[in-house]
């Protein structure tokens, strides 16, 4: 009788094969665009205070009341696994003394790694799933508004993806939230819909969450809602106004979309997603927006701010369907050793080869093995082509070349012929 098998936990995946090579390419883009903005890495705990996040995004959220994995350390501390990376980002930088010492400091910071939240996996969702922070502070004109949506525009035009829509709304402050809230809770009331637990439980705790809402009655009740931009005071009025007209100076199309709302209670003004209709329901790549006030909610000091987070899970569902342009040409060489006599030589070579060449990958096969067997093996890899090793070669100090292409001949080459080849691939 076989032992049973441990399987990974629900929504926590393996990460391998060509899953890897996407979060490579994704990687790769972001440190090139967060370098170009001059954006300073900051590397976050997994771990934080439970409070942190009940103080932040809210204790009527659903992430807080049913989302966050939450327990008691050996010290009775109420931790939490991170379900988003702006709070610890927040309380980094305020322990820090990276934003605010004697005056507001303007920082920009950019993280990447795991976040977790217990909701049900699907497609590009899952409960440990990763994402890309961006978290711009001491910025409170228009123009960081700007940046940070052109610098997620960069992000996508550098992974070639299509078709996808920003959606841009503006809560407005504090004030605009809390008279809107009432207008959508006596809109209801008036309707005499009839509400299920769940939602008569939003209504309660965030009438505003009800706009997002994927529930047909709850949209069609909604529809002769007035806009949160028609309730706005006149600041937030004008400052959406100006962030659209730059938008259209810059050629930026983008929907006005009264649903977009967030659902962490920290943020104010403007708010944004882009999302791609080949992901269903949750459609929602990245996301972000305004969060003048967490500073102060945190660590009781006033600091504008503003950021988005971009799931990569997500990214990787589109990149898989132009999986033929993210290709990249494989600068691999297996090296076949089919010496009876070999005792370091063909170890000597890959050595020099990959101190010559550290951008190419040198894959040694298994020596033990037949010349058949380690041909199939380095086939799997795809190399440019193999370099063979036997003792012929090594007596004559060269090397049989055999390309993948079988159109092409085997070479017998020379080292200095090699290194010349090498430099080709």
């Amino acid at each position: 009788m076989s032992k049973k098998i441990i399987q990974s936990v629900k929504g926590f995946n393996d990460i391998f094969d060509e899953q890897v090579a996407f979060f490579r390419k994704i990687e790769k883009v972001i440190l090139s665009v967060t370098r170009q903005h001059n954006i300073s890495e900051i590397r976050l705990p997994i771990l934080e205070k439970s409070e942190l996040f009940n103080r932040s995004i809210g204790n009527e959220t659903e992430i807080v009341n049913k989302e966050m994995y939450t327990f008691q350390d050996k010290n009775k501390d109420s931790l939490s696994l991170r379900p988003e990376g702006t709070a610890s980002c927040v309380r980094c930088a305020i322990e820090h003394n990276l934003i605010y010492d004697r005056g507001i400091k303007k920082q920009k910071f950019w993280y990447y790694g795991p976040m977790f939240r217990h909701e049900n996996p699907q497609k590009g969702r899952y409960r440990q799933f990763h994402q890309l922070g961006i978290e711009y502070f001491g910025y409170s004109n228009s123009n960081s508004d700007i940046e940070v949506i052109m610098l997620g525009q960069r992000i996508f035009q550098n992974l070639q993806i299509e078709n996808i829509s920003l959606h841009i709304n503006s809560l407005g402050n504090d004030d605009d939230k809390k008279k809107y809230a009432k207008t959508i809770e006596a809109y209801i009331k008036k309707s005499n819909l009839i509400l299920d637990t769940k939602l008569k439980s939003t209504l309660e705790r965030n009438p505003m969450r009800l706009l997002d809402s994927k529930n047909e009655d709850i949209k069609d009740t909604l529809k002769g809602l007035p806009t949160l931009y028609e309730s706005l005071s006149k600041s937030s009025k004008s400052r959406i106004d100006l962030v659209l007209l730059k938008l259209d100076d810059l050629g930026i199309k983008y929907l006005i979309d009264n649903s977009i709302v967030r659902g962490l209670d920290y943020y104010n003004d403007t708010v944004f997603e882009w999302k791609h209709s080949s992901l269903g329901s949750q459609d929602a790549i990245c996301a972000g927006g305004r969060y003048d006030s967490l500073v102060n909610q945190i660590g009781a000091c006033d600091v504008p701010a503003i950021g988005f987070a971009l799931g990569v899970e997500r990214l990787i569902e589109l990149i898989k369907e132009k999986k033929d342009s993210y290709q990249i040409l494989n600068r691999c060489i297996s090296i076949i050793n089919v010496s009876a006599e070999d005792k370091s030589y063909c170890a000597a070579i890959s050595n020099e080869l990959r101190n010559k060449y550290p951008e190419i990958s040198f894959h040694n096969t298994d020596s033990s093995s037949s010349l058949s067997s380690q041909l199939k093996h380095a086939s799997k890899f795809n190399p440019s082509y193999l370099i063979i090793i036997g003792d012929e070669e090594i007596k004559n100090s060269s090397f049989l070349i055999k390309y993948v292409d079988k159109k092409i001949d085997d070479i017998i080459v020379s080292k200095q012929e090699l290194f010349k080849l090498m430099d080709l691939v």
